[in-house]
């Protein structure tokens, strides 16, 4: 495993040494901590970056109006992680965490670095109730396309891999949603209609939160789990779906 390691942080180094183009990804710039109280963010931990520019460089994080002008812009700095320089980070310059608060409207965050966006995903807020009669009240709700995205994973330097998926869940997305009161949800491997493993969690905040998780065969054929070898060594037409309460939220073939 040691040995596996320093070697991807030797592929890792030469890589960085090749001009590849900048890049934060939209799951890193969603780890900029949201408020739906206040519709504000706040940036209180840095953010992965990767290919950064060598050495320190300074940049912009940008809230912008869909097609407009920016709502928010905040000062940046890059850096590498040395010795391995693939791999960086990036922080507010200053005090500078708070962003926001962001009305509703359809936006773009934004990454610049030397006057050129190297990475930007769009999304959306919107107003929405508690769903609490006994205590209304409004949050900001925001949307992207991480509310739709899934994918499934599988561990590489493990003897057996398992048959994974991560995606993003939000309590808002369960039936009788109430600000604060977790739901409970499944997901659903099927192959051909039929169902070969199943993940039982509880969602516990409202808004987008990232879930991992490995698929557990069918009670009637065991206890264990998916082998990545039995997904990928068996054809067939497969699917997953999200439930709860009784309803198919989500569904990917």
């Amino acid at each position: 495993m040691r040995n596996r390691f320093l070697l991807w942080l030797s592929i890792a180094g030469g890589l960085a040494a090749q001009s590849f183009p900048t890049h934060v990804a939209m799951d890193a710039l969603l780890r900029i901590r949201f408020y739906p109280g206040q519709g504000a963010f706040l940036m209180d931990s840095p953010i992965p970056v990767l290919f950064p520019p060598p050495g320190e460089s300074t940049g912009r994080l940008l809230i912008k109006k869909a097609g407009g002008a920016a709502v928010v812009t905040k000062d940046i700095v890059i850096r590498p992680w040395a010795p391995h320089g693939a791999f960086g980070e990036l922080r507010t310059a200053g005090n500078q965490d708070s962003l926001g608060p962001i009305p509703a409207g359809d936006y773009v965050i934004a990454v610049e670095i030397g006057g050129k966006e190297v990475s930007s995903y769009s999304f959306s807020m919107k107003p929405e109730g508690s769903g609490d009669a006994f205590n209304p009240k409004t949050e900001m709700v925001r949307t992207g396309p991480w509310s739709k995205t899934a994918f499934l994973t599988a561990l590489t330097d493990v003897n057996v891999p398992l048959a994974g998926i991560g995606l993003y869940v939000s309590t808002r997305e369960l039936p009788g949603y109430t600000t604060g009161k977790p739901g409970p949800f499944s997901i659903h491997l099927l192959r051909g209609g039929a169902q070969i493993g199943s993940i039982d969690s509880t969602a516990t905040v409202s808004d987008w939160t990232f879930f991992k998780g490995d698929f557990q065969v069918n009670k009637a054929q065991g206890y264990g789990f998916v082998k990545w070898a039995d997904v990928t060594g068996t054809p067939g037409a497969y699917s997953v779906e999200v439930r709860a309460g009784g309803k198919t939220l989500r569904s990917y073939k």
